[in-house]
């Protein structure tokens, strides 16, 4: 059963309004006639092909972004906030290339990009009948996650050993009710060809962060290697630049409103088929909580990065992300709100209780699945403070190694047999190491922390935060570790050497603590895969329901697998009486020039700005050279980077950003307000050409 069958009743939908994530094989499926009055010149198999691929074949997932092919010699472009962690690990005080940019004219300077790994799909295989067996034989929600994750890793397994230099994953769809497996070509072998000065990559910096209008020349260019024979393998001194089967074509005729724009990309994560319950839960406690904790956590960090410029540059890609994560906490706030989400999807919820009480048969088929839905939603609900109390715990303790690797400890002593430490955990607990950074890092991210620990209701406290008595999160550190010995390595060593005994019976407050976390973690994840499991039956039969009940069928949710978005290059009104423009200009970008972070271009844009009606990039029709624009397309995280390419195939733009009003677009697309930003590619060209100059790189893009 292809995922393809499931678009034939929806086709309409998705030429407009543009509303839509789709799968490579659903787009075969559109109303080309109509897509082709809207601009679209490639024929369905230039556009994608089953087997022999096409345009969008060239794009390629990257680091949790997206990125795309734009020579045949292996050039790969992606946008700057992608690359930033790159670039920051490359750039050092004596050559900052973060702050001033980098360019490699010549392929021999172009440096190895560590962690970088872009991956290139093959092919897929629907695999949907073979886990449905399988989940068959399940007797429990755990034993049917379990069962599931078994199957999922076999598959793996047997297609990557009879598939050399292949890398393979299994997607879910639709709550579970159909499974794809992925082949895809890992290329690790990266390097950094060209970044812009952070002044161009990220001007505006958080202030402009979700905003419109953007001036932001959000872009960074890298080189794909691969071995003589174009198979993958780590950076080598006799690697040669890899030649992708299909790369894209750069656009000089530009943008206009009302233009046919499309979307390729990897989009992480939407929650569009959520009930009314789990959108509650989201709105008014999930994100609020995470808006206040990273506005805490960045504050930290920001204070330790202010060390030196090297530990600048070290916390800056965290500092960054950080920071994303928070504002889009709060437009989430915003946009739920705003959207009445829940209002809407209670409505949605309520018609279909009148449409099941309508048919004998759609009751006995269907009647009990919103209440089982609402049932698990209720579940969490109960329970959000301790799991996200602890969520955050998992995700922010790798900044407090010492309550880690204690932690870590006690969960191994007390769950083996023999009661004895690991050797890496050994060496761990006995070394210094988890002692780094603690006055500077460590000790204020604790007490951030433990601050958020200390709030949980006395129903849904974690076990060991009992010992965190105090005013506040200073308070409360401080009096932890005014009893503690486990800032000592040999305390903490000569603890652990007596085993699960002695880690049980200690009355070291630090111990307590770590313990009583230990626990809860591992009674997190196994409530998380309960739900899970549970949601394979429940939340199966919820997506068969809405198909019957719309009497139509969906466009999966994002799960970080390759999608098209159609989109129009179109303004919106983001509150009454105000209405904005879909694209941005070099002139807006001077109006914003303080002279001063985030708003302080360099001096090298300040002087070409001076002479840009002189630039082939110059746009008569704006009277300025572009910079950024808007279209409605369907985005979300993942996206950045994403190729915008016009109805010819041509690279038009990177999709970056979406603005404050769409962060809430998650859980549903909005015709008035669903817009994405775009950073427009003649912007890039001309500050390729004329502020950080790069002409081999422009030869080569064929501008």
């Amino acid at each position: 059963m292809l995922l393809r069958s499931i678009i034939a009743a929806t086709v309409a939908l998705c030429l407009f309004p543009d509303e839509g994530q789709w799968l490579p094989t659903q787009v075969r499926d559109f109303d080309w006639p109509t897509l082709q009055k809207r601009g679209m010149a490639l024929t369905k198999d230039e556009f994608f092909h089953p087997t022999k691929g096409g345009v969008l074949s060239a794009t390629v997932q990257i680091n949790g972004c997206t990125a795309s092919f734009v020579s045949s010699d292996g050039l790969l472009i992606t946008n700057h906030h992608c690359g930033f962690d790159a670039i920051s690990q490359l750039s050092s005080p004596e050559h900052n290339w973060l702050r001033d940019g980098f360019v490699a004219n010549e392929r021999t300077n172009e440096m190895p990009a560590t962690g970088v790994v872009a991956s290139v799909l093959k092919r897929i295989e629907d695999v949907t009948a073979v886990i449905h067996k399988a989940q068959d034989a399940a007797k429990s929600n755990l034993s049917r996650w379990d069962i599931t994750q078994q199957t999922i890793a076999k598959l793996v397994s047997d297609a990557q050993a009879k598939e050399p230099n292949t890398v393979c994953t299994v997607a879910s769809f639709l709550e579970g009710k159909e499974y794809q497996l992925y082949y895809r070509t890992q290329l690790t072998d990266v390097r950094l060809a060209y970044a812009p000065p952070r002044a161009i990559g990220e001007f505006g910096g958080e202030t402009d962060n979700w905003e419109w209008p953007r001036h932001t020349g959000d872009f960074s260019i890298f080189r794909v290697y691969a071995a003589p024979d174009g198979t993958p393998r780590a950076h080598h001194k006799d690697n040669v630049a890899y030649h992708p089967e299909h790369f894209l074509k750069t656009c000089k005729d530009g943008v206009q409103p009302g233009d046919l724009a499309i979307i390729m990309g990897y989009p992480g994560n939407t929650q569009r088929y959520k009930s009314s319950r789990a959108v509650q839960t989201r709105q008014g406690y999930v994100y609020p909580r995470r808006e206040a904790v990273l506005a805490a956590v960045i504050k930290v960090i920001e204070q330790a990065a202010k060390q030196g410029e090297q530990r600048a540059l070290d916390l800056a890609p965290s500092i960054k992300q950080l920071a994303n994560v928070q504002k889009n906490a709060s437009g989430m706030v915003f946009g739920l709100a705003r959207n009445a989400v829940v209002e809407r999807k209670m409505r949605e919820e309520t018609q279909l209780r009148e449409w099941l009480q309508q048919s004998p048969d759609r009751q006995q088929k269907f009647g009990h699945v919103l209440d089982d839905l609402l049932a698990m939603d209720e579940d969490e609900a109960a329970n959000v403070e301790r799991d996200f109390a602890i969520s955050f715990v998992v995700n922010l303790i790798s900044n407090a190694p010492l309550l880690q690797v204690l932690m870590d400890a006690c969960f191994a002593v007390l769950t083996t047999s023999n009661g004895a430490l690991p050797l890496r955990l050994q060496k761990a607990i006995a070394s210094d190491t988890p002692m780094a950074e603690f006055n500077s890092l460590q000790q204020p991210i604790l007490a951030v922390l433990l601050a958020e620990l200390a709030t949980v209701k006395p129903q849904q406290r974690l076990r060991g935060t009992e010992v965190l008595l105090g005013a506040d999160g200073i308070a409360i550190l401080s009096g932890l570790l005014a009893q503690t010995k486990m800032t000592d390595s040999k305390a903490r060593a000569a603890l652990f050497i007596g085993g699960a005994e002695a880690v049980e019976n200690s009355t070291d407050n630090m111990i307590i603590l770590a313990r009583g976390l230990a626990a809860e973690r591992r009674d997190y994840q196994l409530r998380s895969r309960e739900r899970q499991g549970q949601n394979l039956l429940v939340g199966r039969r919820w997506i068969e329901a809405q198909e019957a009940f719309r009497g139509k069928q969906f466009y999966p949710d994002a799960n970080s697998t390759l999608r098209v978005a159609i989109a129009t290059i179109k303004g919106y009104s983001p509150r009454d009486g105000m209405t904005n423009l879909p694209q941005t200009t070099v002139a807006g970008l001077l109006q914003k020039e303080t002279g001063k972070e985030p708003f302080a271009n360099p001096k090298t844009l300040l002087a070409a700005a001076a002479t840009r009606s002189t630039s082939r990039w110059f746009d008569a029709r704006i009277g300025d050279v572009p910079v950024c624009f808007l279209c409605d397309g369907d985005t979300t995280g993942g996206n950045s980077g994403s190729p915008v390419i016009n109805g010819k195939g041509e690279l038009i733009g990177l999709n970056f950003d979406r603005v404050f009003e769409n962060v809430a677009g998650d859980f549903g697309w909005n015709e008035e307000r669903s817009r994405n930003v775009v950073c427009d590619f003649r912007y890039i060209l001309w500050v390729m050409e004329c502020v950080l100059s790069a002409p081999a790189l422009l030869k080569e893009l064929g501008a």
